[in-house]
């Protein structure tokens, strides 16, 4: 008997991840609306997320260039698809971060979020280049506030990072804004002929790497949230940054030559997270959160699947009799 609910089970799974495919192929006529509108009724229901990548790595005469390969914006797209996110659903903008570029990639992930999907933005680039340039604090908390959802996930990867998530951070509407270092602090983004192990910025390979490692998972619910990846990742940049990057003098002494000690600090930098959703926010499960419950979703598949193959049979034998 169990091993027939455990078969059960797993067959009615292999239908959910299907989208029910099979169902519309094997309906009749007299079912095929009533399939449908159930088929339409549960994929309506589904969490979607939507994420923009922005990365620079390329700029003007008078800037300092990043060159990465834009491989940060690669690490997040690689994450947010072993998590199960459509690829599909992600707007990647690279170079040319102007602020009609960055209000176009805005307004398309206004114009695809629904009130219960994720939506996430993140930017890799200068800290000066988000000040002085793209103007982020003058015009970006009013377009960020027209979101609609309440799972918004903002992740700034640029130095003088926090500065960017502080005109939204006494925001009323839940919201997770993550920084990779302090209002004061630089950050770091190693490039390949300097040797070190991580190519591009340290923060986005650990917090990436993290949302897929069950250690993070802190309260053993089985996934990692956003919050147990950022607290989980931040030790872990800290240690390389103390003990492998400052561990090479001509780069502590490139710190030193803007007036910056880290050697002052127990640790550094020091990665800030403005934690306003209420609970943890889990971003694995998106593709799979129907509001009804399995149990209940399940047999109904299952019932109509059966239901349609048998009026189908019964079909077929009256209209070859």
């Amino acid at each position: 008997m169990k091993a027939k609910i455990v078969l059960l089970f797993v067959t009615s799974l292999s239908l959910l991840n299907l989208h029910f495919s099979i169902s519309k192929v094997l309906a009749t006529d007299l079912l095929s609306d009533e399939i449908s509108s159930l088929y339409e009724l549960l994929d309506d229901r589904t969490v979607n997320g939507w994420a923009v990548l922005l990365e620079m790595n390329n700029f003007p005469e008078g800037w300092t260039n990043l060159p990465v390969n834009f491989i940060n914006s690669q690490r997040m797209q690689e994450a947010l698809v072993n998590l199960g996110w459509n690829s599909d659903h992600m707007y990647v903008k690279h170079d040319n971060l102007t602020i009609p570029t960055v209000q176009e990639a805005l307004e398309w992930l206004n114009n695809n979020t629904r009130s219960e999907d994720v939506a996430l933005l993140y930017i890799f680039t200068h800290g000066m280049w988000m000040r002085n340039v793209l103007l982020w604090n003058d015009w970006f908390p009013g377009e960020w506030e027209k979101l609609v959802t309440s799972k918004k996930i903002l992740m700034i990867d640029t130095c003088l990072a926090e500065e960017f998530i502080e005109p939204i951070r006494y925001d009323a509407a839940p919201h997770i804004s993550l920084a990779c270092c302090s209002s004061n602090e630089v950050s770091w983004a190693g490039v390949e002929e300097e040797g070190l192990p991580i190519i591009g910025s340290a923060w986005n390979y650990y917090f990436t790497s993290t949302l897929c490692n069950s250690s993070a998972d802190s309260d053993s619910d089985g996934v990692v949230s956003v919050e147990e990846a950022f607290n989980f990742s931040t030790p872990l940049v800290q240690k390389y940054m103390n003990e492998t990057v400052f561990a090479v003098p001509e780069f502590l002494q490139s710190y030193h030559d803007i007036g910056i000690y880290p050697e002052n600090y127990d640790v550094y930098p020091h990665p800030m997270m403005d934690d306003q959703y209420s609970g943890q926010l889990i971003i694995p499960e998106f593709s799979s959160a129907i509001t009804l419950p399995w149990l209940i979703i399940l047999p109904l598949v299952i019932i109509f699947l059966f239901v349609a193959v048998a009026l189908a049979k019964k079909k077929q034998l009256c209209g070859s009799s």
